[in-house]
């Protein structure tokens, strides 16, 4: 049995660390406070709003995942839907539904989870007004913790500005709900946070995610193999996190790829490495193409280039030159042609691959030689 989890959220025994940031998000969540959590992707931001939420019993906690929303009749229908997902007895949630008929809802049981399930009218709820019905309910709770998952996203509607702050007036108006706004493009959230002319200007507290410190982490890992009795060689932790950058999800992504390359009572070796290595690109190859093909010729060149520099670089003379575009505009203009696709991100004055493996196979395409 796989003893990794990736592409999931974890609690309890399979959160590892971040007591410092733990500590913090609880207290924001007791005080009703606002805090916006940004990172990395797969750096384990969600895991650690859930684990935060987790302990704290007394508390509703109301999961909204914005990614990819297009319209307000969206956001009020995936607002709704969390809400009632949040209720689990069933006279309660007739009762929110009523509140919420406007939605035009129906409502049956999900034959998974045997819990309400709940569907909306299509482009019902398009009016703004919609969502004062909804937070007034946040209120008559009062201890409910909202998490808006990707809220960056919220920039993508159509009169975003008109929106934002719309819900930010909504968000003034809570004194007993706690509210954390999650993202992964660090630029986007900062924009919304910190720039002088956004609605919400100050109007929450920074949570940064960054790596996980490696010793807690390394041993984390060890035990996970030791349970499966492989034993780990030296080094080969120290590789695969360097690699990863620390990042949780892609390390226990290469570990789960290692894992499955090897066998019980198996010492493993750096040069085992090669074979999980082979697994994920094999496993990743078509959308890596993909990927290519769908970018223009110069933002092909500039994210060959990121590969070859170890997933991540600055503005230097030997990475430009190593695109191959003379003109640094152009360069530029194709790094934010790949932020805007979430491939690359940028962190001060440096750009880094999203995902490590795409520039492990990128520079392994370049050299001509397997790694």
């Amino acid at each position: 049995m796989l003893p990794f989890r990736m592409g999931m959220r974890v609690t309890g025994r399979e959160f590892c660390g971040r007591r410092d940031e733990l500590a913090q998000l609880r207290e924001y969540m007791q005080a009703a406070g606002r805090v916006y959590v940004v990172g990395d992707r797969r750096i384990g931001k969600t895991s650690l709003i859930f684990e935060a939420a987790r302990t704290l019993t007394r508390h509703r906690l109301v999961y909204v995942d914005l990614m990819a929303i297009k319209t307000v009749a969206d956001l009020s229908q995936r607002l709704a839907r969390a809400v009632v997902q949040t209720e689990r007895q069933h006279a309660r949630v007739l009762t929110l539904l009523k509140e919420l008929a406007t939605l035009r809802p129906a409502i049956s049981v999900d034959p998974t989870t045997n819990l309400p399930a709940v569907s909306f009218e299509p482009g019902s709820g398009n009016r703004p007004e919609t969502l004062d019905s909804i937070f007034a309910l946040f209120e008559s709770w009062n201890n409910a913790i909202v998490v808006f998952d990707e809220f960056q996203d919220i920039q993508s509607l159509a009169d975003s500005e008109s929106i934002i702050a719309r819900l930010r007036g909504l968000v003034q108006q809570q004194d007993r709900t706690a509210f954390v706004f999650c993202g992964s493009v660090r630029s986007r959230m900062e924009e919304i946070f910190t720039h002088s002319s956004s609605p919400f200007f100050n109007a929450a507290m920074r949570l940064f995610v960054g790596p996980l410190e490696r010793r807690p982490f390394s041993r984390f890992l060890e035990r996970k193999f030791n349970a499966g009795e492989r034993r780990l060689g030296l080094g080969v932790l120290e590789a695969i996190l360097d690699t990863c950058q620390d990042n949780p999800g892609d390390a226990q992504r290469f570990c789960t790829a290692l894992w499955q390359v090897t066998r019980q009572d198996q010492q493993i070796v750096e040069t085992d490495l090669v074979q999980a290595w082979t697994m994920i690109f094999a496993m990743q190859e078509d959308q890596y193409e993909m990927i290519l093909q769908n970018l223009s010729p110069q933002q092909s060149q500039v994210l060959r280039a990121l590969g070859q520099a170890g997933s991540h670089s600055n503005l230097g003379k030997e990475f430009i030159e190593n695109t191959g575009i003379s003109l640094l505009p152009s360069v530029t203009k194709a790094l934010d042609g790949l932020i805007k696709k979430r491939i690359v991100q940028k962190t001060g004055t440096t750009y880094r691959l999203c995902d490590p493996f795409l520039g492990a196979w990128l520079a392994r395409a370049v050299s001509g030689s397997a790694r």
